[in-house]
């Protein structure tokens, strides 16, 4: 996490597109370009699970034409002291390009009395890697794109869900066992 000021801000979203793509090179098995743009999004804050938020992200997302770092972080500057937190995400990632969606939360989101205890702060910054759910352990590598769906991904959910059905059977045996 990093505090950045507006006049730093270009300086820090280029940091922290590095580091998000070292923590992605850790991660995914796809080779991952470091020639970026960018798309911005506002976190909102709604009763819609994770899954439908996913998906309707998705949505805007593919309409959204992406920018250049200078183009981002001038649209960032434009309403800077209103922005709470920006997060880094991976959005999609191809051989000769990465697209890097910069999700941001607005202060004015913020319950009243909270607001007021950081409405004089700087926004925080953070890089964070989307972990799919059928993931088995923290060396398991995946596909980059696995938010994008795709048959791929579907398989991989789909066996997810075998294993922790499998898992589920297994642990309820060893409790009966064990009560025994």
């Amino acid at each position: 996490m990093k505090t950045v000021t507006k006049h730093n801000l270009k300086l820090n979203l280029k940091e922290a597109t590095s580091s998000l793509l070292e923590m992605a090179r850790n991660s995914y098995w796809n080779k991952i370009s470091d020639n970026t743009s960018y798309i911005i999004s506002e976190i909102v804050n709604d009763e819609r699970n994770f899954f439908d938020k996913r998906i309707a992200r998705k949505k805007a997302n593919e309409k959204k034409q992406p920018k250049s770092l200078e183009q981002i972080t001038a649209e960032l500057k434009d309403f800077y002291e209103n922005l709470y937190d920006i997060n880094l995400y991976i959005y999609k990632s191809e051989k000769e390009s990465t697209i890097i969606e910069i999700q941001y939360y607005p202060k004015s989101s913020l319950e009243p009395d909270f607001y007021e205890t950081v409405k004089e702060n700087n926004p925080m910054l953070h890089c964070k890697v989307g972990l799919p759910n059928y993931r088995r352990n923290d060396t398991d590598k995946f596909d980059i794109n696995w938010e994008l769906g795709g048959i791929r991904h579907e398989w991989n959910s789909f066996l997810g869900k075998i294993r922790f059905k499998i898992w589920g059977y297994k642990r309820e045996i060893r409790k009966k066992l064990r009560r025994v």
